[in-house]
This record gives C-alpha cells, structure tokens and sequence, in this order.
C-alpha cells in the first residue's frame, strides 16, 4: 500500500472509531487529525472536511449494505417475477441489515453499529439528507414491489408502514449487544431472525387501510 493510499484509509479508521464513542456532534475535526496522526490539511485534501469525512466513513458501510439489498431484490424478481410475495420482498429487504448486524458485532464494532442506528433515527447536520439519498435507489426499486404485493394499501399509508419498518431495524441496529449477549431478537441465526421479523412485520404492511385513513385521504 501506498502512502497516498494509506493516509485516506488511517484517517477513515481513526474518524469510524471516534464517530462511533463520541457521536457526531461531539468528535471534532481535530480530535480525529491526532487520532490518524495527520495534519488537517490532509482531511481537507482527502475528504474536503469533516462532515465530508462523516458521510464517507457512513458510506463505506452503507454502499455495500445497499448493494446488496439491491441483488437479493433482483434475485426475488427473477425467482418470482412478474409479483414478488410480500415475504420475499421483506426477506430481500432486510436481509443485509442483518447481516451488517452480525459482521459488526462479530468484529467488536458494536459502537460503531450503535452509531449507525443514531445516524438513521438522529441525523445531524452533516448527514442530514444524505442517508435518504443513499436509499434512493433501493426505494425505486423497493416500493412497486410493494405496491403489486399488497396493492389493496394506498401509496401514501404504504409509506408511513415503511417508515416503521425501518425504524424497527434502525432500533436493531442502535440497541446492538456485544457478542454473546441475547439481543432484541433472541438469536444470532440470521435466517431465524428474519423468520421472526417477517412474521412480525409483514402483517402490519399488509393490514387493510383503516377507515379514518380512506376518508382522510378521499379527501
């Protein structure tokens, strides 16, 4: 490795360290030049700033995470196609997540899979907007899977389902337990806890519209 190559990767270790103690707020663009033992003009020549900084070291985890979310819903289409099952969608959907889940815990970065957790519900300044432009492309792709699936719930309720959808897997990935330590899912075996997810989650997407709701939105 080049030294070019190994300053970008030290100062990305350094801040995905900090970020994950201290949080956004309170990790400073200094604390994280001494941590990387660089100077600031290095972050700046790298990353542009810290807020840059912020969002690469987010997507360094989430570019794969949706990615791969992306191939498992292809692979639903062309299993299932031309309508993918509610379940088979969920299972492409959340799958990644838990897998993430699992690599972090399995790494001793549960501080950083809190983070991640934080930056969903929480987002600050400098990630504001940038978490729902990364999902942009999962959600083209995600919700006329959902809409031909369950086609009797209306575009807009669907929405608000999964906006709670996500905010149960933002809760997984913010109340993560080290290894060995039961988590909110009672398992570590992925596909068992996808099982109890799916069976969770797939009824409330799939509930009939409530009346207050058709009326409201008749209107």
């Amino acid at each position: 490795m080049t030294e070019s190559d190994e300053t970008p990767n030290r100062i990305i270790a350094a801040a995905e360290r900090l970020f994950a103690e201290g949080g956004e707020d309170a990790t400073s663009l200094r604390a994280i030049t001494r941590a990387a033992a660089v100077n600031v003009a290095a972050v700046h020549y790298h990353f542009g700033g810290r807020d840059e900084l912020l969002r690469a070291v987010l997507d360094r985890k989430l570019a794969p995470l949706n990615a791969r979310r992306l191939d498992l819903l292809a692979d639903a289409i062309a299993v299932h196609d031309p309508a993918v099952p509610l379940d088979a969608v969920l299972r492409a959907f959340l799958r990644p997540d838990l897998e993430l889940i699992a690599e972090l815990r399995g790494s001793g970065q549960v501080a950083f899979c809190r983070f991640m957790g934080r930056a969903y519900s929480q987002p600050g300044p400098a990630v504001a907007g940038f978490m729902q432009r990364q999902f942009e492309p999962v959600a083209a792709r995600l919700y006329p899977l959902l809409r031909r699936a369950i086609p009797a719930v209306p575009a807009a309720e669907l929405l608000v389902r999964m906006r709670l959808v996500v905010a149960v897997i933002t809760g997984l990935f913010a109340g993560a337990t080290p290894p060995g330590e039961p988590g909110p899912l009672d398992t570590d075996d992925i596909d068992e806890q996808l099982d109890r997810l799916v069976a969770f989650l797939a009824p409330g997407l799939a509930a009939p519209a409530s009346l207050s709701h058709t009326i409201g939105g008749s209107g």
